[in-house]
């Protein structure tokens, strides 16, 4: 056999295997991108044969979203009715009348440990700007006075806030509901299956080649996980914890979720992931059970068909019934 024969041989073997590779590996073959958006990192991946086209459709809706719901932007639907607090109705999207709406079902869902009004006492505690400060009792009493639903008045296409110190923030909601709306996008598309992590709030869509994906609970107190949760099929997982955003007074921690009852950060665990079929339902419940505590969350998570894993003051681990068998917790 002479040497050109032989070389185009293997070029040709080459090419083969090459194929067979791409072949085996196919039905896993994610594209991935990584964005900054929602103040924060998203992590998507996709796989199947249109990935492309569905990832630049769910790159452009979490932007649009992001674009509409930033309330550190002067331009978004959000700054707009915040600003106008007190005076007029703001013309806003479709997208933003539909959270608010879900908002205010999640508020009397979770009996109002769920409330977006609760902005102008997070920006007391300088979580909006960063210039933390425990405040005053009765600077925490008067921030109050302008949380409530109530506030909030809804037209078919405008939003206004009656009281003029009145804010709304939709950060506990938002990216529950942009996962919701990636899922719509997904279902449109030849996808075999996708996951898409916005900050701690994530989708599974549809099953891997494993046949499950296997989900980490960050551990509150240092680097890695406490426990591992398997998931099956399309499932939204949402966690809050007081490891987010927080700054220490002393030997205290004080983190962002705000207990709208008493306007003082909430304190009774260090952090609930909530496993549901709804994103914006479970963004806003792991909200609401970090508030209200380990009993209230399974008390509700057992009437609204949701799971949830709490992680308690003391780095105990407890699960409602529907998902102990699938979580595994790290040896220490």
């Amino acid at each position: 056999m002479n040497k050109r024969l032989l070389t185009l041989l293997f070029v040709v073997i080459a090419i083969i295997s090459a194929f067979l590779v791409l072949r085996g590996n196919q039905k896993d073959k994610f594209l991935t991108e990584e964005i900054y958006s929602m103040n924060t990192i998203a992590n998507i991946k996709i796989a199947g044969k249109e990935r492309k086209e569905a990832m630049d459709a769910v790159i452009e809706e979490i932007n649009y979203l992001n674009g509409l719901f930033d309330d550190f932007s002067e331009a978004s639907d959000v700054s707009r009715i915040n600003k106008s607090a007190g005076n007029n109705f703001e013309k806003v999207s479709e997208d933003t009348i539909d959270i608010i709406n879900k908002a205010i079902d999640c508020f009397k869902m979770s009996d109002g440990s769920f409330d977006i009004t609760i902005a102008p006492v997070e920006a007391l505690w300088g979580f909006k700007d960063g210039n933390y400060k425990v405040p005053g009792e009765e600077e925490i009493k008067d921030a109050l006075e302008s949380v409530g639903i109530e506030n909030i008045e809804i037209t078919d296409s405008s939003v206004k806030l009656k009281n003029k110190g009145a804010r709304i923030d939709l950060g506990g909601i938002a990216k529950g509901y942009t996962l919701d709306k990636i899922k719509e996008i997904l279902d449109k598309y030849e996808v075999e299956c996708a996951i898409v992590n916005l900050g701690g709030n994530i989708l599974t869509y549809k099953n891997p080649q494993s046949g499950s994906w296997k989900i980490g609970i960050k551990h509150p107190r240092r680097e890695g996980i406490i426990g591992e949760i398997e998931v099956t099929g399309t499932k939204f997982i949402s966690t809050s914890g007081d490891y987010e955003r927080f700054f220490m007074n002393g030997d205290k921690r004080y983190c962002h979720i705000i207990n709208p009852f008493n306007g003082y950060p909430s304190a009774l665990i260090t952090s609930v992931s909530v496993i549901s079929d709804s994103g914006y339902i479970g963004d806003a419940l792991s909200t609401a059970f970090f508030v209200k505590g380990q009993d209230y969350a399974f008390k509700i998570a057992r009437e609204v068909a949701v799971e949830a894993v709490v992680v308690d003051s003391n780095l105990e681990v407890y699960a409602t019934e529907g998902i102990k068998e699938y979580l595994k917790l790290e040896t220490r």
